[in-house]
């Protein structure tokens, strides 16, 4: 994979230097020390992304046409090899790519060479040309998203048809066609909702979630494929059924770890939760329990649902919008401090011990509200819009957007297998998160600032090796240098001796601050 980066350890060469990183005696607010007493032990993934295959521009029926061109898919892949993401989630519709309806006798009507399977195969080929795992599932039963809900079709999750049709599908991407990048599957996206095809009904998604294990084991397809789940969205609790939220996660530990593989829920945090650094005690509960079975666990969705005053300036924002659907789209994305709180949720996801978060969403181009693909009603939550000539050609559209930077680093210096260690800070507060990793003879650590002030930050790094360089890389309101991609380049480089010296960082207020050895280029 071309993941734009290297590792360098003793190479001159020069650098603008913008940030604030020095190897002295200078007094700091907050002594940082990551020893290695302190690594979470868990099974890290790294961060990555979710991304879809444009169900409403893939083929020439769709309903904005064939708009996914050879080229839009060469600037795509030319910007995943910089955002350099480690786990990708990817969830689609039967009735988008291969089911065509029931025969008379109420089966399953399956093609698989349509152009909508063909559009799919560009982003599993990126996938499986990467090396990275894929997330893979189906929104929920093909019948939930007829129109017409009187005709024949496949509606129930624990329906033995869509059992056979997502083991016939997956037996043909996997099997036949060699993407073996597909390593997880999500059967329904958030089984406890409402707007899910289960409606809330535990009993129904158990049903199915059982006998979708039984039929990958039976069909050889579980030395490829493995189940993913609940995929419950934890904050809210259906009005009728009685299993609360966050039982979905703790019943799928008890009842169904034997058949899963990999844990997942989503969340949409806001910022209290995220800038009081609470997330980290939200979590622990889930990865306390998950823990005990060895497994990893990722947030299947994470992005941010603000509250209060931002609550109405993102709907009032979303109305103005002639494209979004403010009812589902968090307008924030053009604004810098979305970026701090991304980063934020996941560093204290990686404290709190979960595996690895997917950021909703890749590309505002993927889906709109309820998919109807109404030009009107875009869900806007991406890095981009890789349509945005379709849209308004807003510049702030067709280029990447500020939290990409930040998610850019994560990706790229949190690399899969890491060791992840926790920081002991020398006075308690609320408002500056940390964390390191280790990989091979690779470090870095990320400081996130939530303050309204500068903070001088003295980090004693003991799990430092000796003699290597450290790259800075800042995201501030003032501060955060781009290449010709519009994607983050290093500010500093910093020669650092672990045997002797300390390193002092300022960290600007509401901002986040990178170092590594890893050199982005």
């Amino acid at each position: 994979m071309n993941r734009h980066f290297e590792l360098v350890f003793f190479t001159v060469f020069s650098l603008l230097i913008t940030g604030c990183v020095n190897i002295s005696e200078k007094k700091a607010d907050i002594d940082i020390a990551f020893t290695s007493s302190n690594v979470v032990n868990h099974q890290f993934m790294g961060h990555g992304v979710q991304w879809s295959a444009y169900p409403h521009a893939d083929s020439e029926d769709a309903e904005w046409g064939f708009l996914m061109t050879d080229e839009k898919w060469k600037t795509l892949y030319k910007r995943l090899d910089y955002v350099n993401p480690n786990i990708i989630r990817v969830m689609d519709m039967a009735t988008w790519r291969y089911f065509k309806g029931v025969d008379e006798n109420g089966e399953p009507i399956l093609d698989f060479s349509t152009q909508e399977v063909k559009s799919l195969f560009k982003l599993l080929d990126y996938c499986q040309l990467n090396k990275i795992p894929v997330l893979f599932g189906e929104w929920g039963a093909p019948g939930f998203w007829d129109v017409d809900k009187t005709k024949k079709s496949v509606f129930r999750a624990d329906d033995d048809r869509w059992i056979s049709m997502i083991t016939k599908y997956l037996d043909f991407l996997i099997v036949t066609k060699g993407y073996t990048c597909i390593k997880y599957y999500n059967l329904v996206n958030e089984p406890n909702g409402y707007w899910a095809s289960t409606d809330g009904d535990w009993e129904q998604w158990r049903a199915g979630y059982i006998k979708l294990g039984e039929a990958l084991k039976a069909s050889g397809l579980d030395k490829y494929v493995s189940l993913s789940g609940p995929d419950a969205v934890t904050q809210w609790n259906h009005p009728t059924h009685p299993k609360k939220a966050h039982d979905w996660v703790y019943s799928t530990v008890t009842e169904l770890d034997s058949i899963t593989a990999l844990y997942d829920f989503h969340i949409y945090a806001d910022q209290d939760l995220i800038r009081t650094g609470n997330f980290i005690p939200y979590l622990e509960p889930f990865t306390t329990a998950i823990g005990k079975t060895n497994k990893p666990l990722v947030l299947g969705e994470l992005g941010m649902k603000y509250n209060g005053d931002l609550k109405e300036e993102n709907k009032r924002r979303g109305e103005a919008d002639p494209h979004a659907g403010p009812e589902d789209s968090s307008m924030f994305v053009y604004d810098y401090f979305y970026g701090v709180d991304m980063a934020d949720a996941a560093i204290q996801s990686m404290l709190a011990g979960v595996s690895g978060t997917i950021a909703w969403d890749l590309d505002d181009a993927m889906h709109t509200v309820g998919d109807l693909g109404e030009k009107d009603q875009l869900k806007k939550w991406g890095m981009w819009n890789i349509l945005a000539e379709e849209f308004g050609n807003l510049e702030a559209d067709k280029m990447p957007r500020p939290w990409s930077y930040s998610w850019t680093l994560l990706c790229n210096l949190f690399p899969p297998e890491s060791e992840i260690y926790k920081p002991e800070f020398s006075i308690v507060n609320d408002r500056i998160r940390a964390v390191a990793s280790r990989y091979n003879d690779t470090f870095s650590v990320a400081l996130v600032n939530q303050s309204d002030t500068s903070k001088t930050i003295n980090i004693k790094p003991e799990i430092f090796s000796k003699n290597q360089s450290l790259y800075q890389y800042e995201y501030s309101e003032t501060n955060r240098p781009i290449n010709s991609e519009g994607f983050p380049v290093a500010t500093k480089r910093i020669d650092f001796d672990s045997k002797n010296k300390d390193i002092i960082v300022t960290v600007n207020d509401n901002s986040v601050v990178f170092l590594s050895t890893i050199l982005i280029k």
